[in-house]
């Protein structure tokens, strides 16, 4: 009799996971905007852009050294993005969205972010065992540095502009996820447990940051944490395969990431604000596409609540407030 029931709630589950799945797939039908994305398919790290949906995909630079981890303006208009073309080390540049007319802003430099208004851009900066955060103007003038002390690295703008939030390993024995005030003043620690963090990405409503993370050699997972660092966290994925480098949708609806595939491969994927898997958007399976980030230059609205309403689950202690 028990197991009859256990194999009835099971397959109400699965029932109402596949529900749960046409849904959402239903309901962001409509996706918006464009994504940039880095990829080996040719042969060597490019920049490509796709529609949301995963049409229209498209490569936009083309120079025989690395080309990845492209970040949009505001407008669409323009990427910055890492490149090892001069000297074989990285730098920051910034181009047209079409690839065209490439400018060096920086000797060095990594995780370039570029704020809402459009005229900031936060970036990685360092050697050893001083690695910081800086922001400069999108000409590569005013230099300004943010962090001081560890590894600090990948920022990310609040949706208005005023915080930063980015991962460090300079205290509490791991990297963690933090915010800080745009000038670097009123930091506040947002997670505290013994995952190793990356790549945190701030929803369009400023509640939340989406990032992955890993314990050990364990594949990493996507999780959210609240942005005004009671400590709440929500894992959004689980098991194999390995999911990073999460962004948000610009209508908060959605999250683009990479996913790994057999044989150090990888590809974008979409799913729900709330964990359920969408679809595929990049098509390569012979190499690794990853770094994605998302643009909508028309501004559409911040939905409420995506498709779902969202049950919080592995609570962790608040995190404390560090000035």
């Amino acid at each position: 009799m028990k197991f009859k029931v256990r194999r009835c709630l099971t397959s109400v589950l699965v029932l109402f996971q596949l529900i749960r799945m046409l849904v959402a797939q239903n309901g962001h039908a409509a996706l918006s905007g464009k994504i940039a994305f880095s990829s080996t398919r040719d042969g060597n790290h490019e920049i490509y852009v796709m529609d949301s949906d995963g049409g229209n995909q498209r490569r936009v630079t083309h120079h025989p050294d690395f080309d990845l981890d492209p970040s949009w303006s505001p407008d669409g208009k323009k990427i910055a993005f890492v490149s090892h073309r001069v000297g074989g080390t990285p730098h920051i540049f910034i181009m047209d969205s079409d690839g065209v007319n490439p400018i060096k802003l920086t000797k060095g430099g990594l995780d370039p972010a570029w704020s809402p208004d459009g005229v900031k851009i936060a970036m990685t900066y360092g050697t050893g065992n001083d690695i910081d955060i800086y922001v400069m103007d999108t000409d590569g003038g005013n230099l300004t540095q943010l962090t001081n002390l560890g590894w600090n690295y990948h920022p990310t703008w609040s949706p208005d502009g005023k915080r930063i939030a980015y991962v460090t390993s300079r205290r509490h024995g791991g990297p963690e996820i933090y915010a800080m005030d745009r000038d670097g003043t009123n930091e506040v620690r947002l997670t505290g447990d013994l995952l190793v963090k990356y790549r945190p990405s701030w929803s369009p409503d400023g509640q939340r940051i989406v990032y992955h993370a890993n314990r050990d050699k364990a594949v990493s997972q996507i999780y959210v944490v609240e942005a005004d660092g009671s400590g709440r966290i929500k894992r959004l994925t689980r098991n194999v395969p390995a999911k990073w480098s999460p962004i948000w949708s610009p209508d908060g609806g959605t999250i683009a990431y990479a996913s790994s595939i057999p044989f150090n491969q990888s590809t974008i994927h979409l799913m729900t604000a709330d964990g359920v898997y969408l679809k595929q958007l990049s098509v390569f399976e012979e190499g690794v596409e990853g770094d994605p980030d998302w643009v909508d230059p028309l501004g559409r609205p911040v939905s409420a609540a995506a498709n779902f309403v969202t049950t919080w689950g592995e609570i962790k202690k608040p995190a404390p407030v560090l000035r």
